[in-house]
């Protein structure tokens, strides 16, 4: 008989306690991160790592426009009440008047950035050249003054995507 095989669930653990990090957030904040994307070129990729974020730190706070959005006219004070900005750089984001609208709130209010990059053109990427010339110069050496990580989608061996 053929059986699945069951693999244990990977936590993120400190190294020096081997316990998982303790996650807080001041009486402002009640997110520890923001997704920010488009829903055209980004909406399942985004869920994907909401899912695997939350399956490695337990007790995470991430907002997600289908899972927390009440009212759009409310974005900024959604990128507000978050820690950290996840964007999610994708066809056509610097073209969607809400994506610039959560980037522009996020620059405003100093928030760290995490850029995740979706290459695969077949998948709705784009190459960061057409992502940075799409880019309002405004917003430009805050976005692109680092590196973004290459969305794969795929789980590692180790388990991370």
């Amino acid at each position: 008989a053929c059986r699945l095989r069951r693999r244990r669930p990977v936590v993120a653990l400190l190294k020096s306690t081997l316990t998982p990090p303790e996650l807080s957030l001041d009486s402002k904040t009640h997110y520890h991160l923001f997704l920010s994307h488009i829903w055209a070129t980004g909406q399942d990729q985004v869920a994907v790592i909401k899912r695997r974020v939350s399956a490695l730190l337990p007790g995470a706070r991430i907002w997600l426009d289908v899972d927390d959005l009440l009212d759009i006219s409310n974005l900024e004070e959604c990128v507000q009440d978050s820690a950290v900005v996840l964007i999610f750089l994708s066809a056509g984001y610097f073209l969607s008047k809400n994506a610039l609208r959560e980037v522009r709130a996020a620059k405003s209010l100093k928030k760290p950035l995490v850029l995740v990059h979706e290459q695969d053109e077949a998948k709705g990427g784009a190459t960061i050249e057409v992502l940075r010339a799409e880019c309002p110069p405004s917003l430009a050496g805050y976005v692109f003054g680092m590196d973004a990580a290459a969305w794969s989608g795929e789980p590692s061996e180790s388990g991370g995507g």
